[in-house]
């Protein structure tokens, strides 16, 4: 019987892994939150309940908000589950990880501004 001298090593949760999962944990909430205030505005509500009051441009910042939030969560995947073993990751982790992070920060900042 042999016992084997390197133990099977354990992955290595970095910095930059650890951003993208909890920048991909609070998406969901950070974007609720977001609706919660623009669906507490007079205005929006006045739009959504009888059709008066809407901006035009506030279509334009939905669909930013649409692309963004998918970018984020998609960006924030791909920083968790990529291995760590490719050498690209290196420099591509905390790319992606900056990514997802800013691009929540502009779904929750057009989903406000469209209120």
């Amino acid at each position: 019987m042999t016992v084997n001298a390197n133990p099977p090593r354990q992955a290595r949760w970095d910095g930059w892994r650890r951003c993208a999962v909890i920048g991909t944990v609070t998406l969901v909430p950070t974007s609720v939150l977001a609706w919660v205030y623009v669906l507490s505005t007079y205005a929006f509500s006045r739009c959504l309940t009888y059709g008066e009051q809407c901006d035009p441009d506030s279509s334009g910042l939905m669909s930013l908000a649409w692309w963004a939030f998918w970018g984020s969560a998609a960006a924030g995947l791909l920083a968790i589950v990529l291995p760590a073993r490719w050498q690209a990751m290196t420099w591509l982790r905390p790319a992606l990880a900056v990514t997802q992070l800013l691009l929540q920060l502009v779904t929750f900042t057009a989903v406000v501004a469209a209120a």
